[in-house]
């Protein structure tokens, strides 16, 4: 199945519109093709759990300093823009907090997976183990069949799955289709919110 473009709001500004298509372009596709993955028939075994995961907090990361805010800390931006608009509301009842839920993906996913191999030498953990975990079908040798990109790729439902990010005393566990459905439809929610858009539109005028 083809890649799903986004639905932003149809007022977005044109400078806002060119970011979110280079989005698309060189993160949310390249996503859409390691969802499939494993694909044992071609020999390819990996399922690019922290591959994808990489590319979706760098893409919360540049959206965060474009897109959201333009001042202020890094760490700052991006946390904020998870707090205002991913779709914590849609998360089953077991969901971590927004505030929570920034700071795992913040300091316990996308610090240590850029910075360190995900080992976290600096500590920031508060479990002892991070787990990235994906859907997958045949005991976990194969990856998502088509019909399941029409749900991850669809902003007005959300597919029956795990939250995004699940505390447990012994781990904290992401899963990689909530994180990825859950961050497009942070982009689509970004787009409505007409006074971000203007003072984005008029930051990258000036670059």
């Amino acid at each position: 199945m083809a890649y799903r473009l986004l639905t932003v709001d149809p007022a977005t500004p044109q400078h806002v519109r060119s970011v979110i298509q280079s989005l698309e372009n060189h993160f949310f596709s390249d996503v859409h093709c390691m969802l499939r993955l494993p694909a044992p028939r071609c020999k390819l075994t990996a399922g690019c759990n922290f591959a994808i995961t990489q590319v979706l907090t760098a893409a919360i990361s540049g959206l965060s300093v474009t897109l959201y805010h333009h001042t202020g800390s890094r760490g700052q931006r991006f946390k904020g823009l998870l707090i205002d608009y991913y779709p914590w509301d849609l998360e089953p009842n077991n969901r971590v907090t927004p505030i929570e839920g920034a700071e795992v993906l913040y300091s316990v996913i996308r610090n240590p997976l850029t910075h360190d191999l995900g080992l976290d030498l600096e500590k920031k953990a508060k479990t002892a183990q991070v787990k990235i975990k994906r859907l997958s079908i045949n005991q976990k040798t194969q990856g998502l069949p088509e019909r399941s990109f029409q749900g991850l790729e669809r902003s007005d439902r959300r597919l029956a799955m795990s939250p995004t990010v699940t505390v447990r005393p012994d781990a904290t566990v992401v899963l990689v289709e909530a994180l990825y459905w859950g961050v497009r439809t942070m982009v689509e929610r970004l787009t409505q919110d007409r006074s971000r858009m203007q003072a984005a539109e008029a930051f990258l005028g000036k670059i």
